[in-house]
């Protein structure tokens, strides 16, 4: 009964999402209010039946309905709580019922938000969401169905993948499809803006604050899924350039590509068709990674198994494309530049530079992803890509986006001058060649790490001289103290200075890739029982290994003491985990980190004949610089977001407006 009404739920979002498409255009065409706002409470209704939808498929995996399809290939009588929920996005039908459930309650988020604003392009708005809404739901009407039910009814189900059974896993995926699903509102705004002709720019605030939100997710979910790799597929490393993870990072690009754009049109009424073809470019990128994620067509440790729906996905990412490109073209005209780009040194042509490297890298990223499946239908020989390739070609390009997040906030607007050059680069500069002496000088070698090595530098410095300088400026207008002033100066504008705050993170970032990706030591030991290995800075000691057997796995663990210098450090425990139902292997690793470093061990296998057991072993300094960069980018997004604060008095909103113009000079 359950499994009838959850798919009866789902016709009912199918068929509201086709009235709200349909009466939205009526309505929207017609100037008739009655009909948009019909439309507009579909969005509503939508969401309130996918989410009893998704409640439905919930309670059937707690309850081991198996003789549904989905719950006897994802669940099992056996695997804890925790991962039965997570479960309803350990496959494919109910990971798609899931992003559904995401996009209608964004989209009735929307809605709700904007009952009484910007009313000429909300009916389009909510047009594009509904023909959205009706895409995802006739996939799983007629396609990938989570409600099916098998012929017979087994005694237990095949239980999750055991890569999946992890923490990280639980929170990434919920995490990464916030931040793709979210793409559709940036999009939704956009078009609505196109199609109801009123070319403003009104729709920038709201279009930017949920790029904003959606950046942060994307942040947020390809690097929890970097943090899995590193623990769970026992590598070594935390990002191998798989097609999956490039479906997570191309959207970050266009979206990052689109807020820095963004500000060249608030501030000189330029770029403003570039503006709506990235949002386009974002949105289609989020729907192409779904379509190599989900239809098989590539091979992936992240990715499902193949299946048909891809051909939908290659229907709505051509209709959805079309539609977009004729709306910007068709409003083309009305898009023209209010200045014009008058020195190529200028902060202008520093964030168009940096428009064109964002997006070189997500081509180059792109073709690597796609090459394979060309060759396949070219040739019919799948020719892979590994990451020498993407590595060779986003070095330079990242080094070259790096230097530019030191050199835009530097350069004057319109034309910089050699005065301004004297002023503002001095400092920075400075910084940049002591940070690559520096790093000479504790043992970093090779031209592209000490280029990094001093750009980061570089970065660090302007970021540091920029808080200063506005600082300054803000003691000078209303004398107070530094720190002080230093607080006021951040909060009331905190879109520039939390744009620092995230530049910052992404140095430390920079920093840690660099030196885990150059400096990374790997070596193979096979000892006895008792035998002692070292790699710096510890000493290991082989006291044993265990096997431990359950109804759902056989794991192997061993037991490596650890002594720095003679000192106990503690015991390391790498496993090995067969699991039965599966027949699948899983290495759980043992990590100790610190903010310098990593020391890192897999347990590669037993040779019980021989009584020998291997392991690989790694040291990776500076990956903690990533995870806390990240951090700070994130903490950073969300400070942009919110709402500066404000002055009490018109004399302080003068003086804060005055200080911070002069800042920013």
């Amino acid at each position: 009964m359950i499994p009838l009404f959850g798919w009866l739920c789902l016709v009912g979002a199918f068929a509201l999402s086709l009235y709200g498409l349909t009466v939205g255009i009526i309505g929207g065409v017609k100037r008739n209010n009655p009909l948009i706002r019909s439309s507009e409470n579909a969005v509503i209704a939508v969401f309130s039946l996918i989410l009893t939808a998704s409640a439905c498929l919930l309670f059937l995996i707690l309850t081991d309905r198996f003789q549904v399809q989905f719950v006897a290939s994802v669940s099992s009588t056996s695997i804890p709580l925790f991962y039965k929920i997570t479960a309803i996005w350990g496959g494919q039908a109910g990971s798609l019922l899931f992003w559904l459930l995401i996009l209608s309650a964004l989209s009735a988020v929307l809605v709700s938000q904007n009952r009484r604003r910007h009313r000429d392009m909300m009916p389009w708005v909510t047009v594009t969401l509904q023909g959205t809404l009706f895409f995802f739901s006739v996939l799983l009407i007629f396609s990938t169905n989570p409600f099916d039910l098998l012929d017979g009814i087994p005694v237990d189900g095949r239980g999750l993948n055991p890569l999946l059974q992890n923490y990280w896993m639980a929170i990434h995926p919920p995490i990464l499809y916030v931040g793709l699903i979210s793409v559709s509102i940036p999009f939704a705004l956009a078009m609505g803006t196109l199609i109801s002709g009123k070319i403003d720019t009104s729709w920038i605030p709201i279009t930017r604050r949920w790029s904003l939100f959606s950046w942060i997710f994307l942040t947020l979910g390809f690097t929890l899924g970097g943090v899995w790799a590193y623990e769970e597929l026992g590598w070594g490393g935390y990002w191998a350039w798989d097609p999956v993870e490039n479906a997570s990072f191309m959207p970050w690009l266009g979206v990052t590509a689109f807020l820095h754009s963004v500000m060249i049109t608030e501030k000189k009424g330029m770029l403003k068709v570039w503006n709506f073809v990235l949002i386009l470019l974002a949105f289609e990128l989020t729907i192409f990674g779904t379509f190599i994620t989900r239809s098989g067509v590539i091979s992936s440790v992240h990715s499902f198994a193949r299946s048909s729906i891809g051909e939908f996905f290659v229907v709505f990412l051509g209709l959805s494309t079309v539609f977009g490109l004729f709306w910007i073209a068709y409003r083309a005209a009305s898009l023209g530049s209010e200045g014009k780009m008058r020195s190529f040194l200028s902060r202008e042509a520093t964030f168009l530079l940096n428009n064109w490297i964002l997006l070189a890298i997500c081509f180059a990223v792109f073709w690597g992803t796609v090459f394979p499946m060309i060759s396949e239908l070219v040739t019919g020989e799948k020719i892979t890509v590994s990451a020498p390739f993407f590595n060779r070609v986003t070095w330079p390009l990242g080094l070259g986006l790096l230097a530019l997040t030191g050199i835009c906030p530097l350069i004057a607007w319109r034309k910089a001058s050699w005065k301004n050059f004297r002023r503002n680069f001095l400092y920075p500069l400075f910084g940049g060649v002591a940070t690559g002496i520096l790093a000479l000088a504790v043992g970093a070698r090779g031209a592209i790490p000490l280029a990094f090595f001093s750009a980061s530098g570089f970065v660090a410095a302007t970021i540091l001289f920029e808080f200063f300088k506005g600082t300054r400026a803000r003691q000078a207008i209303r004398p107070t103290g530094f720190l002080t002033a230093l607080r006021d100066l951040t909060f009331m504008n905190k879109r520039r200075y939390g744009g620092f705050i995230i530049h910052g993170g992404l140095v430390l970032v920079f920093v840690g890739i660099i030196a885990s990706s150059f400096y990374q030591r790997e070596e193979v030991f096979t000892v006895t029982t008792g035998e002692t290995f070292s790699m710096a800075p510890y000493d290991l000691t082989l006291e044993g290994v265990e096997v431990r057997r359950d109804d759902e796995k056989e794991a192997l663990y061993a037991w490596l003491r650890a002594e720095d210098d003679g000192q106990y450090v503690g015991l390391f425990s790498p496993q090995i985990h067969y699991h039965f139902k599966q027949e699948q292997q899983v290495s759980e690793v043992a990590v100790r980190s610190t903010l310098f470093q990593d020391f890192y061990i897999v347990l590669s296998g037993l040779d019980q004949d021989a009584g020998v057991v291997t392991f690989r072993v790694f040291h990776n300094p500076m990956v903690a610089f990533i995870w806390v960069g990240i951090g700070i980018m994130v903490l950073g997004g969300v400070f942009v977001m919110t709402p500066d604060r404000k002055p009490t008095s018109r004399a302080k909103v003068k003086e804060s407006g005055k200080g911070v113009r002069e800042a920013a000079a």
